[in-house]
């Protein structure tokens, strides 16, 4: 990198510009940042060939105040993300070129054709009904019960797994077809939660190099199809309900046990923190890049005056109901733990010591135990190594905070009176 000051002349890579709230999103290929709607003006000059200073000038005559301070802090950000084709002539190589999606095999018009307005509209009418069907039959709601569809617990539990993959593949399609049909370059690749558990996730490398009502389909599309798979799942079952289809028993235990899962699957996307599909399209729908760490940087600064906090251009509002929508979507959360996973884990375990130690017990009843108890071992062990690897040398910090929290809490007990 050559070296820049304030004489300096530079090119600018052709830089994606959205309007959002006030601000300007600027983006080179996985690359974004916000400058205010003025600051465009700066850039245009700027590869008008005006040094940084001239540029810096004009500015202050035509637009206003522009301290020297704010803009060494532009330079040192367009430097990271790679924003400068050159400095004084000489040509910076790019160090990541704009992404390209994984395949080419599936037209644009294809996929545009499966999230045209039609197609969305028919996939509403076949949603709404279900949930009507829903809402009407008390029996088809999900209850832990409806995991242990099958007498061998181990058979259970691999089913589930291998059902998750193939759901979890569906739905990042659903997501790259869209992407697709919006232009948006995207990836499906591999990652992992909490150190071992294999997720697959779809990058949308340019997401917010479009405009913002292009982004909605794309974000939502993985949720729309555990709609329709709930939805189907829900016919089935009122269909056979009224005597319209005649379905065995173990596959209607399979269906409710599908349904369960659709479900906390569908409702773990809203819990925010987490930066699930609901985080993301709740930060489209507002038009808030940074709506998690202008949140928790805002509680921050609360706890810590010496934290500076500058609030998003459109004010405070959409930080309170981020914060309000992730509590609420918290409590889905801790209600479907202690209502459906807690007592899923403790029937799993409780379940599979009771068919080792009966003596009485087939081999493959007693096999079963086993496999479950192994099974749910190396599991919770992984997790646990997981916590000690990612989070232990956290908790100091998280301690610190707590403290913070505490004294925050006494000061303003003492300033209202309360105990």
């Amino acid at each position: 990198m050559p070296p820049i000051s304030l004489d300096s002349k530079v090119n600018l890579r052709p830089l994606s510009q959205q309007i959002e709230n006030g601000v300007v999103v600027l983006g080179y290929a996985n690359q974004f940042l916000e400058l205010p709607e003025e600051g465009v003006r700066f850039l245009n000059w700027l590869n008008a060939g005006l040094s940084l200073s001239q540029a810096r000038q004009r500015f202050e005559a035509e637009i206003g105040p522009f301290p020297e301070a704010d803009l060494l802090e532009i330079v040192d950000a367009f430097t990271e993300n790679d924003f400068f084709a050159s400095i004084d002539t000489t040509v910076i190589p790019a160090r990541a070129e704009p992404a390209r999606t994984t395949g080419r095999w599936l037209p644009q018009k294809w996929a545009a054709a499966l999230f045209s307005t039609p197609i969305l509209i028919a996939w509403l009418a076949f949603v709404v009904p279900a949930v009507a069907i829903w809402v009407a039959n008390p029996d088809f709601w999900p209850r832990h019960t409806d995991f242990f569809w099958y007498d061998y617990y181990f058979v259970v539990v691999s089913v589930g797994l291998l059902l998750w993959l193939v759901n979890m593949a569906l739905h990042e399609s659903f997501h790259w077809v869209a992407c697709q049909a919006k232009g948006i370059e995207a990836t499906i690749t591999w990652t992992q939660r909490l150190g071992y558990i294999p997720m697959s996730q779809t990058v949308m490398h340019n997401i917010w190099a479009v405009p913002r009502a292009a982004r909605f389909i794309p974000l939502a599309a993985g949720m729309i199809f555990d709609l329709l798979r709930i939805s189907s799942i829900l016919y089935l079952l009122f269909f056979e309900k009224m005597g319209f289809v005649a379905l065995p028993l173990l596959l209607i235990k399979f269906l409710k046990f599908n349904l369960l899962s659709a479900t906390i699957g569908l409702t773990t996307q809203f819990w925010l923190f987490s930066k699930m599909d609901g985080y993301f399209l709740l930060s489209a729908l507002l038009g808030q890049r940074n709506l998690q760490a202008d949140t928790y940087t805002w509680f921050l600064s609360r706890l810590n005056k010496a934290k500076q906090f500058t609030p998003p251009a459109v004010g405070m509002k959409f930080v309170y109901m981020y914060l309000a929508i992730t509590l609420l979507g918290g409590g889905f959360i801790v209600g479907s733990f202690l209502f459906v996973t807690l007592p899923v884990n403790l029937q799993l375990l409780w379940t599979s010591f009771l068919r080792i130690g009966n003596p009485s017990a087939g081999p493959l009843v007693y096999a079963d135990g086993v496999a479950v108890i192994v099974s749910q071992f190396i599991t919770y062990s992984l997790l646990l190594y997981a916590y000690w690897r990612d989070t232990w040398p956290n908790w100091r910090d998280e301690w610190r905070f707590i403290g913070r929290l505490n004294q925050w809490l006494a000061v303003k007990s003492q300033r209202t009176g309360q105990i």
